[in-house]
C-alpha cells in the first residue's frame, strides 16, 4: 500500500470485483491520461514477444484515430485499461464500506496500458493539434500489477471474448459516412436490394435466402461513386445518391435474371446455383463500368448492351476471368477482370481482358 511519503494523485472512483479481482473505475483528462499512461512503442520491438505485456503498437492506426477526435464534436471511446505497479490500492470510501470513494494513484508506479494503447497514442497526437482537449476526459479501469505475466494475461483475457463486428453492421450503425446512407437508401429503394441484404453478414452462404450483403453493395457503390468525404454538402450526396439508385434500377432491367429476383418470380437461392450475376463481385465489377459512365455522362441506356450478356456460370468467358473449374473466384484481380470484360461487352475497352486465373 502506498504510504504518506509516496506522491500520489486523488481520483474519484468506484471500486468493483470481477472474480478474484479487485478494480477502480476512473474518469480521467486527457491532459493526465498521456502523462501519466506513457509508453515507447519503439522498445517494443526490440522485446521478444514473451517479455511484452502488449502487442505492437500499429502506428497507421495513430493518425487515423487523431483525424476522429479532430473532425467530429460528439467522439467517443470505449475505458481503457491499466496495470498499476502496486500490491494494494489506497482507497477511501465516501462513507463506512461504500464502494464509491478516492483512489490514491501512485506518480511515480510502473503503468502498464492493457487495452487502449492505440486510443492514448491518438488522443496524445490530436493534443499536439488542439490543446484545448486536455480537459476532455475519458473512462478508465484500473487493476493492481502482478507483473509481466499477468500483465499478459491481462491482455490475452480483455481480448479472449472480443469479437469484432461485421462490416455490414458498421455501415447499417454508422451514420456519419455518406456512401453508407446512400447504401441504406439504394437498399430501401431498389426492389432488388429491398428485403433481400443481409444487414449483418458480409458473405452469402449457399442457402441464404437474401440476394446481397450490405457490405457488399457498399463497396459497389464505393466503386460506382468513388471516395464522397464525410463533409461533401447536401447537394454532392444528394446527386450521387440518385445516380445509384437509377444505376441498380436501369441494371435490374437488364442483368438477367436479377428482374425475376426483384419480382419474386425466382429466388436469390434460385440464381445463385446458376448465375454469375448473384455473386457479389458483378456489383463490385458493374461498379466499375457505372463509373466510367458517369465519368464520362454518358447515358445509362448504354447498359442495355448487358442483357446480351450470358451470365450463367457455365458460360466458357468466365472461365479464368472469375470462375476457375466449378468455382467463382472472389479476389481483386477477379472483380477487376470481370469489370474489364464487361466494359469490353459494353464497348468501353477494345479488347477484352486476358484471364488472371490458370488451373494448377
Amino acid at each position: 500500500m502506498p504510504t504518506s511519503m509516496q506522491a500520489t494523485f486523488r481520483v474519484p472512483a468506484t471500486r468493483g470485483k470481477m472474480g478474484k479481482t479487485e478494480y477502480f473505475t476512473t474518469s480521467l483528462p486527457f491532459g493526465i491520461v498521456v502523462k501519466v499512461f506513457t509508453f515507447d512503442p519503439a522498445n517494443m520491438p526490440l522485446l521478444a514477444a514473451e517479455e511484452r505485456t502488449q502487442r505492437e503498437l500499429k502506428t497507421r492506426r495513430v493518425p487515423e484515430i487523431a483525424d476522429y477526435i479532430l473532425s467530429h464534436e460528439d467522439y467517443i471511446f470505449s475505458a481503457v485499461t491499466v496495470s498499476v505497479g502496486v500490491e494494494k490500492f489506497d482507497f477511501e470510501p465516501i462513507g463506512g464500506d461504500s464502494d464509491i470513494g478516492w483512489l490514491h494513484l501512485p506518480a511515480e508506479a510502473d503503468y502498464i496500458v492493457n487495452d487502449g494503447q492505440h486510443r492514448i497514442a491518438g488522443i496524445e497526437r490530436a493534443l499536439r493539434d488542439d490543446p484545448t482537449l486536455k480537459n476532455d476526459s475519458i473512462s478508465v479501469v484500473v487493476l493492481p500489477d502482478g507483473g509481466t505475466k499477468r500483465s499478459q494475461q491481462i491482455f490475452s483475457d480483455l481480448n479472449r471474448t472480443v469479437h469484432k463486428t461485421s462490416k455490414s453492421l458498421d455501415i447499417l450503425y454508422d451514420h456519419r459516412l455518406p456512401i453508407n446512407q446512400i447504401t441504406m437508401d439504394c437498399v430501401k429503394a431498389v426492389p432488388l436490394f429491398r428485403g433481400r441484404t443481409d444487414k449483418e453478414r458480409v458473405s452469402l452462404s449457399v442457402r441464404n435466402r437474401n440476394f446481397a450483403t450490405l457490405s457488399g453493395l457498399q463497396r459497389a457503390n464505393t466503386q460506382l461513386l468513388g471516395d464522397i468525404p464525410e463533409d461533401a454538402d447536401d447537394a454532392t450526396v444528394v446527386e450521387a445518391r440518385d445516380y445509384a439508385i437509377e444505376f441498380w434500377m436501369r441494371a435490374t432491367e437488364f442483368v438477367q435474371p436479377w428482374s425475376e429476383i426483384a419480382d419474386g418470380a425466382m429466388t436469390a437461392v434460385e440464381a445463385r446455383q446458376d448465375y454469375l450475376s448473384s455473386y457479389t463481385l458483378v456489383l463490385w465489377a458493374l461498379g466499375r463500368v457505372g463509373v466510367v459512365l458517369r465519368e464520362q455522362d454518358m447515358s445509362l441506356d448504354a447498359l442495355s448492351a448487358l442483357a446480351d450478356v450470358d451470365w450463367r456460370k457455365d458460360n466458357p468467358e468466365w472461365e479464368g476471368i472469375c470462375i476457375l473449374g466449378n468455382d467463382v473466384i472472389t479476389r481483386t484481380s477477379t472483380r477487376d477482370a470481370t469489370g474489364e470484360l464487361l466494359k469490353h461487352k459494353l464497348g468501353l475497352r477494345a479488347d477484352a481482358p486476358d484471364a488472371v486465373l490458370q488451373m494448377p
